[in-house]
């Protein structure tokens, strides 16, 4: 994947993407896929905001039994069987829990009809030939039972607990980044640090986009019929170069990373009333050896930009957090990595207390709403059903264009790193293929990580075997992957590849140590100076503002 950006100013897409996040990634995709010619620019990094903000669960929907719209419910359990099949190195079952209470809506009673609504409408999570992607059915546990789970949780106000199986996954940013790559491969031309600061226009046809380079600042055209709009709680500053704005207002979602809780399993806790705010369901979700905990959500009525860290606002998150297992007792000393991102919530709702999110992807046609030809503008909330408003979105761009173009395959196509037929068969081969270069949880992790690309890795260490150096011990992260990320995926930030490109700073901010090899290997490929690359370390530094309050450790 290389960054040619004179091809974008050379031909008229059919669709252009503006916003590389999960929804723009996926459009991207479906688009290439259905044979349309098509570009993507990102102003930032792939995925460098809202999408980098995840408890890395797709959701099954049983939390919306409740809403009654099953429809809903039936369209999340497929989309769950879905992300396995196509990416079945990164989308892995997930087993979880939450308590049953005395009171009628969290009675075993009611969530026991729910886990059985739930499994009737994702009758087809098993149609499937890998064994590892099975999802049992929900069942209901004693009180006992729930001890046992949750070692140190109070379970006396409890009566037992629902039992369900959704699907996490192993790394986000990892995942975000395949369908990017598999776009590229499918014919897309995408970039990095673009912005479209403008929009062309004849008449009231959109026509492109006035598009500039953040880092050269060159600026040129890029001719498109079709604009898809992918720019997240951002597209209000895309709307407003042509005067327009959206329906929808802006909330701030929030995780924090703890370590280890429970393993195993992934716990729905209630909260109780905090300051005024309503209770809710945090989840403590297992992910390495760590714990996840969140989203917790807040309103927001500035632009994002605008937003920052404070003290008293991840002390409110804390406070919550501790009403919902007070034996737990986190304290800001406690926490390893706070992440957070925006989501729309309707601007009805914006001045409530409580956040309302809007419930499902949203697809924009501006000929309908604003008189404006070419225009399509997309908000989403989930990466469940990310798939599906993509492809309702190139739908709507497909017929705006009419032409004609391949029906949607993006839920049956793997993507790259995705051609495994059983993950654990194919995770033995790769222990043994990689066990002359590598130790055995190195190569679980290539496997993981790369999926059936892993092999390319392997190459690399074969051909230069210096680059099977650990860039970080804990977490087998190799000198090959970082010049794999500058070589094939677009990196050009030491930020990149710390925060999206590698594990590296997934958890918080790495060691100084891990950041200086880093930045050597990136120097090496990229000719920077020691200058550059002490300035790429300030950059990721100041990528962890959390750290910067001085609360933790170093």
């Amino acid at each position: 994947m290389k960054r040619e950006l004179e091809r974008l100013a050379s031909q008229t897409f059919d669709v252009l993407v503006i916003g590389g996040g999960i929804h723009g990634a996926i459009s991207a995709w479906d688009a290439a896929l259905r044979g349309l010619s098509v570009a993507l620019i990102e102003r930032g990094d792939f995925g460098g905001a809202t999408s980098q903000n995840s408890l890395k669960i797709i959701h099954g929907g049983l939390r919306y039994l409740q809403d009654g719209n099953l429809a809903r419910v039936r369209t999340m359990a497929r989309e769950r069987t879905t992300w396995m099949k196509i990416a079945p190195h990164l989308v892995h079952p997930l087993t979880c829990l939450t308590p049953t209470r005395h009171k009628l809506s969290r009675s075993r009673l009611v969530l026991g009809v729910a886990l059985t609504a739930n499994d009737f409408l994702s009758f087809d999570r098993d149609y499937q030939a890998d064994p590892e992607k099975t999802l049992p059915r929900g069942k209901l546990i004693s009180q006992g039972e729930l001890a046992n789970l949750l070692p140190g949780y109070d379970v006396r106000a409890s009566t037992g607990a629902a039992v369900w199986h959704d699907a996490q996954i192993y790394n986000s940013e990892r995942l975000l980044l395949s369908f990017i790559l598999s776009a590229v491969e499918a014919g897309a031309e995408v970039a990095n640090y673009v912005e479209a600061f403008g929009f062309l226009q004849q008449g009231d046809r959109i026509t492109g986009v006035q598009a500039r380079d953040i880092y050269s600042g060159e600026v040129f055209e890029i001719q498109s019929n079709v604009v898809l709009n992918c720019a997240g709680v951002w597209i209000d500053n895309v709307l407003e170069k042509i005067s327009l704005r959206s329906e929808y207002a802006t909330s701030v979602a929030m995780n924090i990373i703890v370590d280890q809780v429970w393993s195993g399993i992934a716990a729905g806790l209630p909260s109780r009333p905090v300051d005024g705010r309503p209770p809710q369901i945090l989840f403590f979700v297992p992910w390495r050896d760590k714990t996840m905990i969140g989203t917790w959500h807040i309103p927001w009525k500035q632009a994002p930009d605008q937003f920052g860290l404070t003290e008293d606002i991840l002390q409110k998150f804390i406070d919550e957090i501790n009403s919902t297992h007070p034996a737990l007792q986190i304290t800001l000393d406690c926490i390893q990595h706070v992440t957070w991102g925006f989501l729309p919530v309707n601007k009805a709702d914006a001045n409530k207390d409580q956040v309302k999110l809007t419930r499902d992807g949203v697809v924009i046609d501006h000929r309908q709403s604003d008189n404006i030809q070419g225009l399509i503008s997309v908000l989403g909330v989930k990466y469940t059903t990310a798939r599906a408003v993509a492809e309702k979105a190139i739908n709507l761009a497909v017929a705006k264009l009419a032409i004609k173009a391949n029906k949607c395959e993006t839920h049956l196509t793997r993507v790259m790193g995705g051609w495994i037929d059983e993950f654990i068969t194919f995770l033995k081969q790769a222990q043994t293929e990689t066990s002359d270069l590598l130790d055995e949880e190195t190569g679980t992790h290539l496997a993981y990580t790369y999926g059936s690309e892993y092999r390319n890795l392997v190459e690399s260490v074969k051909e230069q075997p210096g680059l099977a150096e650990q860039i970080d011990s804990n977490l087998r992260v190799t000198a090959a992957e970082v010049v794999h990320a500058v070589r094939h995926e677009m990196a050009l930030t030491l930020a990149d590849v710390v925060q999206r490109r590698t594990e590296l700073g997934g958890a918080g901010l790495p060691p100084m140590i891990v950041l200086q090899k880093c930045a050597e290997i990136m120097g090496a490929e990229l000719s920077w100076d020691l200058e550059r690359q002490a300035q790429e370390i300030d950059l990721v530094i100041q990528k962890y503002p959390f750290k910067q309050m001085e609360r933790l450790p170093s």
